[in-house]
């Protein structure tokens, strides 16, 4: 029997404690057809030593590339994305764990929903860094709204509402992929750009299951990098491909929601991504903001004031 190949993607960067238990979790899998590429974007822990010491003791196939320079996640996954020749691309941090079915059951769901879909996401658990669950339901950690009825078909507006896809539990089939064009190497996080890309050729199905660990460590992006995803969002919103009056009120929505997240986390530019939020949303508490930042103002002062 011929099974298409699933290209497991892994992006490496100061995960050694981490990486064993994802690649054994990859050599675990249920499915016969597996791809896996490993690009370490010069970590200065013992990341490199790991991977290569793992793939000498398994003999478990790897294409394992090594940067010489730090060049960011977004152009690691570039990487891994370019490399993989698999019929659908799975793009996971280094510090995450995948269930043993998960690859086998998105394949099947790939063929029940036929050429039109383009993405297959699943839920997955939380865990910390000693692998304890903190939680059941990623869906329902980060946006409980969208946790009882997962969206499908176009994304693009639960996108932008709020909707945080897993990554590592999430597919995509390399039509979708070769359809949308490469990753925008400008973004400091490229999962939202290529979901909103993918959603406007392909429809994204949901499979009603949990088949992942999704690890929060000190060193996880939402901890260490709020910043750099809000700005990230900023260049999303500036490249205006949304379409119709629901996608723009849901984009504007986001922004708006973006522009505080960077004030309140003190970004050096507040005021100004303030002030265009204000006139892209025309909010009157946009207005308030830029005014509070220009005056120096901290968001945690103004939330005292006011009580909130």
């Amino acid at each position: 029997m011929s099974y298409p190949v699933v290209s497991v993607g892994i992006g490496s960067y100061n995960n050694a404690r981490y990486l064993v238990t994802l690649l054994e979790s990859v050599r675990a899998q249920t499915y016969p057809a597996i791809e896996l590429v490993v690009v370490d974007d010069c970590s200065t822990d013992n990341s490199v030593e790991v991977v290569e010491n793992w793939a000498r003791q398994t003999g478990y196939p790897v294409t394992f590339i090594q940067h010489e320079k730090n060049q960011g996640v977004v152009r690691t996954f570039s990487e891994c994305t370019q490399l993989a020749t698999g019929q659908y691309v799975s793009l996971v941090g280094s510090d995450d764990v995948l269930d043993p079915d998960l690859i086998a059951r998105t394949v099947a769901e790939f063929d029940h929903r036929g050429l039109k879909c383009g993405a297959v996401y699943a839920d997955c658990r939380l865990i910390d860094a000693a692998g304890h669950e903190m939680a059941p339901s990623f869906l329902r950690y980060f946006n409980p709204a969208h946790a009882d009825s997962p969206p499908e078909g176009n994304l693009i507006v639960p996108l932008l509402r709020g909707l945080y896809l897993p990554t590592l539990t999430t597919t995509v089939r390399r039509e979708a992929l070769e359809a949308v064009g490469a990753h925008d190497e400008t973004l400091f996080s490229e999962d939202l750009d290529m979901w909103l890309r993918i959603s406007r050729c392909f429809h994204f199905a949901y499979l009603p299951a949990v088949l992942g660990s999704y690890r929060v460590h000190d060193r996880s992006a939402i901890h260490t990098n709020k910043l750099a995803l809000n700005e990230s969002y900023f260049r999303i919103y500036r490249k205006g491909y949304f379409e119709g009056p629901q996608e723009w009120a849901a984009a504007r929505h986001s922004l708006a929601d973006h522009a505080e997240h960077y004030y309140a986390s003190e970004g050096p530019e507040a005021p100004a991504r303030l002030w265009f939020a204000f006139k892209e949303t025309r909010l009157p508490k946009m207005a308030l903001f830029w005014l509070m930042a220009r005056l120096g103002i901290k968001y945690t002062a103004l939330r005292r004031a006011t009580g909130r």
